[in-house]
């Protein structure tokens, strides 16, 4: 198998950032120059889409592990996803579904913690990646 056929297969088993193929392809060893003409036409073929990932990414994180905004941005970053895109993706969020997922983080928590302390729920709660002020308004 060669490294062109490699990265086709890392990129087509799930959306990939261009940073993410990027990393794969140093990994590979691949030059510098065959590494830009591959990211260029996988980029064409629509393989690699910082958009497509970014969205997937989000909605992945907030089905299942029911992450907030703080996170979500920090983790795309990470990733390579420009800053623009980030706060753009975001904004797009679905406010009843991000809020839902708050509340559930709440009362599993309370429920695995009767006698817990609201600061280690706040804590709890920052570390999913939601900001204070939304905290405060649904633990009170």
């Amino acid at each position: 198998m060669t490294n062109t056929d490699r990265v086709l297969k890392y990129c087509a088993y799930q959306d990939r950032s261009c940073w993410e193929v990027r990393r794969k392809m140093r990994e590979l060893k691949m030059s510098s120059a065959e590494a830009d003409e591959l990211l260029a036409l996988l980029e064409e073929e629509h393989y690699v889409d910082d958009a497509r990932f970014a969205e997937s990414f989000i909605r992945g994180k907030m089905g299942l592990k029911r992450w907030g905004r703080v996170k979500l941005a920090v983790e795309l970053r990470k990733r390579g996803v420009e800053q623009s895109l980030v706060n753009e993706k975001l904004a797009e969020l679905d406010e009843t579904v991000y809020e839902n997922n708050l509340q559930y983080l709440k009362e599993r928590w309370e429920r695995e913690n009767p006698d817990g302390d609201r600061a280690k729920l706040y804590r709890f709660l920052m570390g999913k990646g939601y900001t204070g002020e939304e905290i405060s308004g649904v633990v009170g």
